[in-house]
């Protein structure tokens, strides 16, 4: 008998015609055998069956995993999110100052995504909150170069559902296959592939809502507000500055325009709506002056003095009167001299008065 050393393993060259196995063939017999039941010796207590690292039987049957990866709702759009455990193609959506009326917002976002890729959408209902699309395709190229081809791999019909909440402050957008059809003989349509043509198309409805979120906000950034503050007098006769915003509102609003206008806050009394300022009087800087930068109509005012300025309902609006230190109200004169610089700040604010 020789011996033959080769890759670690050694190889046996029977010359009286023994029987040879190779490794992976006594690999296959070791785990043909069944390893024999432990014999426990009378008086010795017999272990647990079954014992605590068995595995147990399963009626369990084999299922097809895909090897795609998984698929996600993607909440892109600032007034998206998506319900914790939700497993439909499904997302909510919130008003926000941008989109306004929601459910015409999402109603024109839906409409103008699918004109934008010359696919047909067609409302179901009288309130337009169903539709339903005509055949989304999807093509594969093959070949390259000159040879290469456009072919149509599957096509498929969804149905896009709108759900308002009765308040219309929110509202949930869902996707739902309706028809599908394949051009390939071994493609088969599973549930999780269902779910993932759905979920996709739900992503590129919430991403093209995104896209107009972030123009409508950059419009708005650059829009000047519109000033509906205005002159007039209150019911004692006495010379105010009206807005038609609710005095909570305008209460809220009313420090950052006073940062504009050079007024130091040194005391306030919510209760009685009244703020006590200091005007102080603005001086022109180094840099301003050599980049010319635009300053604000300085307010007619005593430097370093104080003043009061108070709140008061009027109609459905407020009543913004400024008094003197001791609380007597300004001249008619310097309310209307100090109504201009106000308009100014509300621009540069853009605070809501």
């Amino acid at each position: 008998m020789h011996y033959l050393a080769k890759s670690g393993l050694a190889l046996v060259l029977c010359l009286n015609g023994c029987s040879v196995l190779s490794v992976g063939q006594q690999q296959d017999r070791n785990a043909s055998k069944v390893a024999a039941e432990l014999k426990i010796p009378t008086g010795l207590q017999q272990p647990a069956k079954p014992g605590q690292f068995d595995i147990p039987t399963t009626k369990a049957t084999v299922s097809h995993v895909s090897e795609k990866p998984p698929v996600l709702v993607l909440a892109t759009a600032a007034s998206s999110r998506v319900e914790e455990g939700e497993k439909q193609a499904k997302v909510r959506f919130d008003r926000t100052d941008v989109s306004g009326d929601l459910v015409d917002f999402l109603q024109r976002m839906i409409q103008v995504k699918f004109a934008e890729q010359n696919i047909a959408l067609t409302a179901v209902d009288d309130e337009n909150l169903i539709f339903t699309t005509d055949w989304i395709s999807s093509y594969q190229e093959d070949g390259f170069w000159l040879w290469s081809s456009t072919n149509l791999v599957d096509r498929a019909r969804f149905t896009i559902i709108l759900d308002p909440k009765p308040h219309g402050r929110s509202a949930n957008l869902s996707v739902k296959m309706l028809e599908y059809e394949y051009f390939n003989t071994k493609a088969k349509l599973t549930a999780n592939d269902s779910h993932r043509e759905e979920t996709a198309l739900l992503n590129s409805i919430i991403d093209r809502i995104g896209k107009e979120e972030i123009v409508l906000a950059q419009l708005n950034r650059n829009k000047v507000p519109e000033v509906n503050l205005e002159p007039g007098l209150d019911g004692a006769g006495n010379a105010v500055l009206i807005t038609p915003q609710k005095i909570d509102i305008t209460w809220s609003q009313l420090e950052t325009l006073f940062e504009a206008l050079n007024l130091e806050v040194t005391d306030r009394d919510r209760s009685k709506h009244t703020y006590f300022l200091r005007y102080i009087k603005p001086t022109a800087g180094l840099w301003s002056t050599f980049w010319g930068s635009k300053t604000l109509a300085e307010l007619p005012l005593s430097d370093n003095e104080e003043y009061q300025l108070v709140l008061a309902k009027y109609n459905t609006g407020t009543a913004i009167t400024l008094n003197d230190k001791a609380g007597n109200a300004l001249s008619p004169e310097m309310i209307l001299s100090i109504y201009q610089p106000f308009v100014e700040a509300i621009q540069k604010t853009k605070v809501e008065l």
